[in-house]
């Protein structure tokens, strides 16, 4: 995972895409999973012709471990055809 950074309530870290997004920036949440399980929100934005963005945000709350873990994971399970493989496995496919 990336090394988070944050001075008070503003936070900062690198975000590496499995493949190269159409986006510049997005809107992204941060959930730590370790002591302090602060959650925050933020944008990320990519660095031009990668697959890496910067995640600049705010620290907006603070859970207990079991909370933390479960917003980390979204809270859910996907069934299987909410999943498309080849987009995970090779970035956007064309129709």
């Amino acid at each position: 995972m990336a090394q988070i950074k944050s001075v008070k309530k503003v936070y900062w870290h690198i975000l590496e895409y499995p493949v190269k997004p159409k986006v510049f920036i997005e809107r992204a949440e941060t959930q730590e999973i370790d002591d302090q399980y602060r959650r925050g929100k933020g944008f990320a934005i990519r660095l031009p012709l990668t697959r890496y963005a910067l995640v600049l945000g705010l620290w907006i709350s603070s859970h207990e471990e079991g909370e933390a873990l479960t917003y980390a994971i979204s809270g859910r399970i996907m069934d299987d055809d909410e999943i498309n493989w080849d987009v995970v496995r090779f970035g956007e496919v064309e129709s």
